[in-house]
């Protein structure tokens, strides 16, 4: 898989690109979309050029010579700030913790088991050396990783010891119903495409997701909800033959083009640097997506922690991404990588428990095959009710005892690290009183984020005690 580069030179203004708009009879109402020049144009004019082409401008008013074609109402996102050598003010934070916050850590870390990984010992001394040490963690799994509390506490715990890092993984847009912890987006112009509901045959990237220009023009702003340093930004890109480089504006003001190496309607990793916010630029790209986005702090080592997650997802649903999303991973290098599923299998009314031995042993043959030096840990399904009545223990989900067997079997078995979600919650009838604290929602399923900082505490301290 080869990685693309990008053309650091100044953004000119697309008027050739809008020549082949009207040449292709595009709407009026289309061409409004474009950005064509200074915010307080009102009119599209046209003329012939020197050439014989028609070229196009705004103008507040057409002047001698040309003839007014459209009307021009701009939408466009606000810019980035510009930095300067005045002290700049980091991007309004929503609340959320810092590693300085973190309260002290409480209870026993019986919850996690190496049944033999191979690679545990190595990577997990890692967490035990102190700032200036790079860890990479990436959490693949269902709701429980898409809301990203459990793996923001995990993050903020790792980086209280080791330093940031860096951001991780990002979703390619903004994810109805999902969260990023330290990412928040502003989108237009593009279309979401999940590989939960839309089902296969879209050739998905790793991750499930795939953002889709919908528009002549479309934009993607990318802002960190808290102070970040200079990131190394990776961006699996999708383009066809016609398509036109993206543009990309930073923080600092900075433009410059990217584009996809191969532009063969194939997935391939684009690397460049940036300062968040970064404001991606889609001009009379049809064919162009983003499949996600990996970032990590240049020249500063430390934590990452990643939450791949995608609600209502299982295991299998693996199967629906493309042949090689393997190597979507390769920006991440992760350290230790958790399988964090079983939840939505566990309230099938089909559960086939030997297909699901079966598709958790080869997903960690796949991932050993492709990451050798990489620890395995199996996150167990959490105790989950289908209904908080039936007694003290309340209705557990019909094949949660099943999915939890084949995970803690296949765990001895493949010599994985395995972490007992329902044991870090007290065992089983626990749910109803996690409930009943406010630990827990009442669907009986998730939790509140006080519950997932809970659980997150408990297994860091099996990982790093």
């Amino acid at each position: 898989m080869s990685h693309g580069s990008f053309d650091l030179h100044p953004v000119t203004h697309p008027v050739r690109a809008l020549s082949r708009v009207f040449a292709a009879g595009l709407a009026g109402g289309m061409l409004a979309l474009l950005p064509l020049g200074h915010a307080d144009a009102s009119v599209v004019c046209k003329r012939v050029g020197a050439d014989g082409a028609n070229e196009y401008r705004n103008f507040a008013r057409c002047p001698s010579g040309w003839d007014k074609v459209a009307d021009y109402h701009p939408v466009a996102p606000s810019p980035p700030p510009v930095q300067t050598d005045a002290p700049q003010a980091a991007p309004a934070p929503a609340p959320t913790a810092t590693p300085d916050a973190l309260p002290p850590l409480s209870g026993s870390n019986a919850s996690l088991q190496d049944f033999g990984d191979p690679n545990a010992a190595a990577v997990l001394a890692r967490l035990r050396s102190g700032p200036g040490t790079s860890f990479r963690y990436l959490q693949i799994g269902d709701s429980h990783t898409a809301g990203d509390f459990l793996t923001e506490r995990l993050r903020l715990r790792f980086q209280q010891r080791l330093g940031d890092g860096g951001i991780g993984w990002v979703t390619p847009m903004q994810i109805p119903g999902q969260r990023m912890a330290r990412v928040s987006f502003t989108q237009a112009g593009w279309q979401l495409i999940s590989s939960r509901s839309s089902g296969p045959g879209n050739d998905y990237p790793f991750g499930g997701f795939i953002a889709q220009v919908s528009g002549a023009f479309a934009t993607l702003t990318l802002t960190p909800r808290y102070l970040t340093s200079r990131q190394s930004v990776t961006v699996l890109l999708r383009q066809g033959p016609l398509d036109a480089p993206l543009t990309v504006t930073d923080a600092s003001g900075a433009s410059f083009t990217i584009k996809s190496p191969g532009v063969d309607a194939q997935w391939h990793p684009v690397r460049f640097e940036a300062q968040l916010p970064i404001t991606v630029t889609a001009t009379l790209s049809p064919q162009t997506a983003i499949g996600g986005w990996w970032m990590e702090n240049l020249g500063r080592p430390g934590a990452i922690v990643s939450a791949a997650g995608i609600n209502g997802s299982e295991l299998e649903q693996w199967n629906r991404w493309r042949n090689g999303w393997m190597d979507d991973l390769t920006a991440a290098r992760p350290d230790l990588i958790a399988l964090a599923y079983g939840t939505n299998e566990a309230f099938r009314t089909t559960l086939d428990p030997e297909a699901l031995r079966a598709t958790l042993v080869a997903a960690i043959g796949s991932l050993r095959q492709r990451f050798p030096g990489s620890a395995i840990l199996i996150v167990g399904a959490p105790e989950s009710l289908k209904s908080l009545a039936g007694g003290r223990c309340g209705t557990r989900a019909a094949g949660l005892d099943a999915v939890q067997a084949v995970q803690i079997a296949v765990a001895r078995q493949q010599h994985t690290l395995y972490w007992d979600w329902q044991q870090a919650m007290g065992g089983r009838c626990s749910m109803t009183g996690w409930v009943a604290s406010g630990k827990a929602r009442r669907d009986g399923v998730h939790f509140s984020r006080e519950g997932y900082e809970a659980l997150a505490d408990d297994l860091f301290s099996g990982l790093a005690p």
